[in-house]
């Protein structure tokens, strides 16, 4: 690898530095883990709006069988069929659909990333997967990207690439600030579901009561799943030795 730069907010996104690279995004809280376990749990394929006009567009596009789903300023989009938590897409529903997924942050980043040479949707979840994928596919440059929040850093998206960089292969890569000090200043995983409460989502999660949702989002390594984008529009397991170009 011959650079690792991480992004704390979308703010820091340079299309140009975006052609030839592998990008994660991360959005724990809670785009990028809903998105993955969507897949796991059976759906064809997950087409990432940008706007509500966008959704509703792939929603003729696509048919009346695909689903619509999502959030914006954390409620449900009027009109949609799911809202955003993993809970709303059951095997039962989802299984072969194509969905179509807005958020406030996650799908925006997504977007805003497409013209990458690779995309991974990156969470706490699969951190450990990510990382060795990564590491299995070789690519000269990676961007970590997190999705923040409406511009702002956001702890647990930053928790979730600090997981992920000390286990990637960058000996002699050129490392940005962000990324330095990552490495430098690294988050036992024992201590990350304590770490993540303390910001202002997971303070958030708590007075709302969504403990369970909160514990599954922050579950380090529970899954493998690698799910990236493919031709620029649609999300799908990635195989192995695969571009999204």
């Amino acid at each position: 690898m011959e650079k690792c730069h991480l992004w704390l907010t979308t703010e820091e996104t340079k299309l140009e530095s975006l052609k030839g690279a592998t990008v994660v995004v991360i959005d724990v809280f809670l785009a990028t883990t809903t998105l993955v376990t969507i897949m796991e749990r059976g759906a064809h394929r997950i087409f990432p709006a940008a706007s509500v006009e966008d959704a509703h567009q792939l929603k003729a596009e696509l048919g009346h069988s695909s689903l619509t789903g999502g959030e914006l300023g954390g409620k449900r989009v009027e009109g949609f069929d799911c809202a955003h938590l993993p809970d709303d897409y059951t095997s039962e529903r989802v299984t072969d659909k194509d969905i179509i997924f807005l958020s406030s942050n996650g799908t925006r980043a997504i977007t805003g990333a497409k013209t990458a040479n690779r995309l991974l949707l990156g969470n706490l979840r699969n951190a450990h997967a990510i990382a060795d994928y990564i590491n299995q596919e070789a690519p000269e440059e990676v961007i970590i990207a997190c999705a923040g929040s409406l511009g702002q850093f956001s702890l647990e998206d930053y928790i979730c690439a600090n997981i992920i960089l000390p286990h990637l292969n960058v000996k002699n890569a050129n490392l940005n600030d962000a990324a330095l000090f990552a490495l430098d200043q690294r988050i036992d995983p024992h201590n990350v579901a304590e770490l993540a409460a303390k910001g202002r989502v997971g303070r958030n999660f708590q007075k709302s009561g969504l403990h369970e949702l909160f514990e599954f989002a922050v579950d380090v390594g529970s899954s493998t799943s690698i799910v990236g984008l493919h031709n620029g529009t649609e999300l799908k397991f990635m195989p192995v030795g695969s571009e999204t170009k």
